[in-house]
């Protein structure tokens, strides 16, 4: 924020139909970390078993999710935004390419290898104990067949 003046989230009152917040309690109220990555795991899941099952429209879509939580996160989470965007431009980018040729076998091998970066990036931030996982069944919420 180079050249602007900065003022204090406490001394900023939004009113709402509500009641008054102030930019603080704003921020206090976004997700942190852990929640948005639950998220983004919940979407990796369905993905997986989307593009298994032919639906790769719907895989598609995951995948524009998740990086809309990536971004968001990056912004919520300045820390971790460098690695998030080279995460995004190496593994989930050949994850997405995959994705775009409807080719399974490469979409398995950049999906499992985002897994691997996923972790190592956990481990850079002394969180080795955060380690994805693909469960063994697809979800249930969901028709992850292709269209009719």
């Amino acid at each position: 924020m180079a050249g602007k003046k900065s003022i204090p989230g406490s001394d900023i009152v939004a009113k709402t139909r509500h009641g008054e917040l102030t930019v603080d309690e704003v921020a206090d109220l976004l997700p942190g970390g852990a929640e948005v990555m639950e998220a983004f795991g919940r979407r990796y899941w369905v993905m997986y078993y989307a593009a298994r099952g032919g639906n790769w429209e719907l895989a598609r879509y995951e995948w524009r999710e998740s990086a809309k939580l990536l971004h968001g996160l990056a912004k919520t989470r300045p820390k971790y935004a460098e690695d998030l965007a080279a995460f995004e431009s190496e593994a989930y980018a050949r994850v997405g390419a995959a994705l775009e040729g409807e080719d399974f076998p490469a979409f398995d091998r950049a999906y499992r290898a985002g897994i691997d970066s996923s972790d190592t990036y956990h481990a850079k931030w002394k969180k080795p104990f955060i380690r994805f996982r693909l469960p063994d069944r697809p979800p249930e919420v969901l028709d992850l067949r292709g269209p009719p």
